[in-house]
Parts: structure tokens; sequence; C-alpha cells
């Protein structure tokens, strides 16, 4: 049950990056985020705190750039399947629960060359996501979707 409620982690890069490169980052303009303004505030603080705690810098005219944006939809389960036995009649029987549906959030966070503009590197996390979350609790909720991007970048071989 708890393996449910872990994130799931995806990542991309282009084969030919040279990860080394980038020291330095900014962002572009948010527009449509799929986030309300106060949880693109989380996001980028979020961003900021942690690529500058491992030892990028934020600049004016950054060797990369970053966007990112959510999307949150409702994500239909139907593996909830059982097999019983015993009962009132003493016979072996199964259960089908309903398709159940749980809401879901995909944050993707990009990353692509300050001077071409060229995609470079991206992740996203997909979490279920309690949208009546609010202050601290969603504050952390953010952060570590976040941190679990992160985590994956550098990508493992490039590091």
């Amino acid at each position: 049950m708890i393996s449910c409620n872990t994130p799931k982690v995806f990542t991309d890069y282009a084969a030919e990056t040279n990860f080394g490169e980038y020291k330095s980052f900014n962002f572009y303009a948010v527009e449509n985020s799929g986030l309300s303004p106060l949880d693109e505030d989380r996001v980028y603080v979020t961003l900021v705190d942690s690529l500058v705690g491992k030892g990028f810098e934020e600049k004016l005219i950054p060797d990369f750039k970053i966007n990112f944006f959510a999307e949150v939809f409702n994500q239909t389960s139907n593996s909830n399947f059982g097999i019983g036995i015993g009962g009132y009649a003493g016979g072996i029987g199964t259960t089908v629960s309903p398709q159940s549906s749980k809401r879901t959030i995909a944050l993707t966070v990009e990353f692509a060359d300050g001077l071409t503009n060229s995609l470079f590197w991206q992740g996203v996390v997909e979490a279920r996501f309690k949208e009546n979350l609010k202050g601290k609790a969603r504050e952390e909720f953010i952060q570590s979707l976040v941190s679990e991007i992160l985590q994956k970048y550098p990508p493992e071989s490039e590091k």
C-alpha cells in the first residue's frame, strides 16, 4: 500500500550533453504553469535553494534556463482484486472492487541551454495529490516533489 503513494520520477536527456558545462541558471518567464501562484513560488524557491545547494549559481545570463509546469489529473486504478475462502456458504469467492480514481500531480522541470534554448534535460515526478493541503504541509509536499526530481540531476552516468 505504501508503494502506491511513492512518487515516480522519469527523466530524459540529450545524449551529447556535457553536464559539466552548466554551472549557472535562471528561469524562463512562467506562463500557464498549471499551478497556483503560491505553488509557483514554492517550486521556484525550492529549485533555487536546491540548485544553489548543489553548487550552481543563479545569474542574469545563465548557462541554462529552467522551465516548469504541472498537470493535475485523475488517475484511474482497477487493480483491486481479491480471492477469499469461506463466506456464508463456505465456498470460494472473488471480489472485484470498482475502479478507483486518485488525484495525481505531474510536475515537469526542464533545463535548456542558455544560449541556444535547446532542451537538454527533463524530469517529471508523478505523485498522489491531496489538493486540500494548506500552508506548511503544502509547502513541504511541493519541496518533496522538486527534491525527488533533482535527485536525478545530473544523470547518474554523467556525475
